[in-house]
């Protein structure tokens, strides 16, 4: 007879399937191959947990079990149960009929049965059953030495999955996420063909390619997905600086000054979804669906006043996978009367009325799947009295919430500001202990070096939005300085103050108008007889530079400390880039190459760079967020 080897991956789906439904009946069929005499046991698809009869649901998920593994190269090769009594370890008739149904197509196939006595021992908790000869009953097999021993017949890939797996239902509750047929029939979005286990979706491990035991585990795991030569992997993009309401006239009406702009266009589009829920929904999922398509893992959200499309909003992106730092906007001072709240008091009492509901709203979920967090977001000095502000931050650090708002944006603002408040808005925030770590403050442009000094010592970030402060501030953001001076630093769209959702063009931006006061530096450098490029350092930063801006330094600002960087540890937040089918020598989408490329070559820098350059969403074919896989 064959001999049997069960995966990691097919033994914890099989343990979790269980611990799901403890009381009820639980089924599903097993992936894998015969290679040597060995069945291979690769995977395995839970079935149901409700119509565990031989039903039409049954015959319609095995049916659709059979497609997905003919899709991997691989076959059913067996069946697997759980009782509703924890001493019942018989197979079921159904169990009998479907594991015959196999055994038809398949002639070494096998179902197992788990022992509830045993299953959160930590020892192997699978009964194995064959069928018998010239019949079609199935019966416990007994082997010598015994199944998932030393030298047995049937054997585990990895020895300790049995106590691993207690470990994710005790300490992870990933039992929580898996999902079977009967979870996607109510839940479509519930990917119960491959429920990919990987535990809170962190990297266990990073080996070369060339490495004997990366090349071993392949082996033993068929669904392993290796990248073609033409790809490669880069961090989520992390976007420090968006008005999500205003993705609603995105590119629209930016001729007019910051202060005109804000009345005519970004108040009345706030106002709108505030009076309107149906059409916050829809705006908001198109806005989840656009930040993935553009590779945006993370995202520092300007949201409205009214907490409950905030929890909209909050809901839109924890639903489609996004990590998303929701702020309530606090401002009881407005240009546009409709549009602000009525008083210091009642605004204090919406911001926490919304921190609670936002935290609330999640707590059900594991941690590892606490995608949203609500944020202090005082839009700026002009909207908000002294009173509101003291209370934002004494409510910061009662609630240990992070704060965001706008600084010195703009002429206008600056002034306004100094005139009113008689001292700069950096002042009127470090005043009010809304300056220290864990604060983002947008745009920036018109601090100068001592500010910036404040800055770094408060660990505050900044979000540097190069778009839009061309359009709305005179002054470009000092970004090589603020960098040198130790400023932590990510890009942000500022949708709609800039028309493009896409990070990568704010990168190109970053980049752009760094060059263009580097040309400035120079050209008063020669005016003033100084010999060229010895005024100083360089104010240019470079393509590379602005990647780590747009992912790492975005992550950092937002107190992600593990995102942005693929390490052990970390959890996996990448997209996949396809820049050159080596298949047809051809580039992908915009990309065009000319030169021969070698084959042994794969990925070069200079690829790379062109990617930055001109590459666009045709170029991204994959993106996963905390392991779960969203393109």
């Amino acid at each position: 007879m064959a001999s049997y080897s069960l995966s990691h991956t097919a033994y914890v789906k099989i343990f979790l399937h269980a611990a799901k439904h403890p009381h009820k009946q639980v089924n599903g069929v097993l992936l894998g191959k015969l290679s040597s005499g060995i069945v291979e046991i690769c995977d395995v698809i839970p079935l149901l947990h409700r119509w565990t009869s031989l039903s039409p649901m049954m015959e319609i998920g095995l049916d659709l079990a059979r497609g997905h593994a003919e899709s991997l190269g691989l076959s059913l090769v067996g069946y697997y149960q759980a009782s509703e009594r924890i001493g019942d370890t018989a197979l079921a008739p159904v169990g009998e009929r479907v594991a015959q149904q196999i055994h038809n197509q398949f002639k070494d196939a096998i179902a197992f049965v788990i022992d509830g006595d045993v299953i959160g021992s930590g020892d192997a908790a699978l009964i194995p059953y064959l069928p018998q000869p010239s019949s079609t009953s199935w019966r416990p097999c007994t082997f010598d030495p015994p199944a998932f021993t030393s030298g047995s017949k049937i054997t585990l890939v990895n020895p300790d999955s049995p106590s691993r797996a207690v470990a994710l239902v005790r300490d992870n509750r990933l039992h929580q996420q898996f999902g079977d047929f009967d979870d996607h029939l109510e839940d479509v979005t519930i990917d119960w063909l491959r429920n990919i286990v990987d535990g809170r979706g962190i990297i266990t491990r990073l080996s070369p390619v060339t490495d004997p035991d990366a090349i071993e585990y392949v082996k033993q795991n068929s669904t392993v997905r290796t990248l073609p030569p033409g790809s490669f992997l880069v961090p989520t993009f992390c976007d420090l600086h968006l008005h999500a309401p205003q993705f609603m006239y995105q590119g629209t009406g930016l001729d007019l000054p910051l202060m005109q702009w804000l009345d005519n266009y970004a108040y009345k589009a706030e106002e709108a979804l505030d009076a309107r829920p149906d059409l916050a929904r829809n705006v908001y999922k198109r806005l989840a669906q656009r930040l993935i398509e553009v590779g945006t893992g993370a995202v520092l959200f300007f949201g409205t006043i009214k907490s409950e499309t905030n929890l909209i909003l909050a809901d839109a992106m924890q639903t489609a996978g996004v990590r998303a730092f929701v702020g309530k906007l606090s401002m009881d001072i407005s240009s546009r009367e409709t549009y602000r709240e009525s008083s210091a008091t009642d605004s204090l009492s919406s911001a926490r009325d919304f921190i609670d509901r936002c935290r609330n709203s999640i707590v059900t979920l594991p941690p590892h799947r606490r995608l949203i967090e609500p944020v202090i977001t005082p839009r700026f000095v002009p909207t908000c009295s002294n009173d509101l502000l003291q209370g934002l931050g004494e409510l910061s650090g009662e609630k240990a919430v992070r704060v965001q708002s706008h600084l010195a944006e703009a002429y206008d603002e600056v002034k306004w500001v100094k005139d009113e408040r008689h001292m700069d808005d950096i002042e009127v925030f470090e005043k009010y202990a809304l300056l220290r770590e864990g604060t983002v403050q947008a745009h920036c442009t018109f601090l100068d070096t001592p500010a910036l000094s404040l800055m770094a010592q408060r660990k505050a970030a900044v979000a540097h939005c190069p778009l839009s402060n061309i359009y709305f501030s005179e002054k470009p953001f000092p970004l090589r300085e603020a960098l040198d001076g130790g400023v932590m630093i990510g890009l942000g769209t500022d949708i709609a103050g800039g028309y493009s959702i896409d990070i990568m063009n704010s990168m190109r931006h970053a980049v752009a108008v760094s060059r263009m006061r580097e040309g400035t530096r120079l050209l008063e450098a020669v005016s003033a007889d100084v010999e060229k490029g010895g005024a100083g350092s360089s104010l240019a930063i470079t393509w590379k530079e602005s990647l780590y801006l747009a992912t790492r330094g975005g992550a950092r600002a937002l107190g992600l400390k593990e995102v942005g960087e693929f390490r052990i540890g970390a959890p996996l937040d990448a997209q996949e880039i396809f820049v050159y089918d080596f298949e047809t020598s051809t580039g992908v989408g915009s990309l065009d190459f000319f030169d021969d490329q070698p084959l042994s070559a794969g990925v070069t820098m200079d690829m790379i760079e062109k990617w930055w350059c001109m590459g666009d969403i045709r170029n991204r074919v994959g993106m996963w967020l905390q392991g779960r896989k969203l393109i």
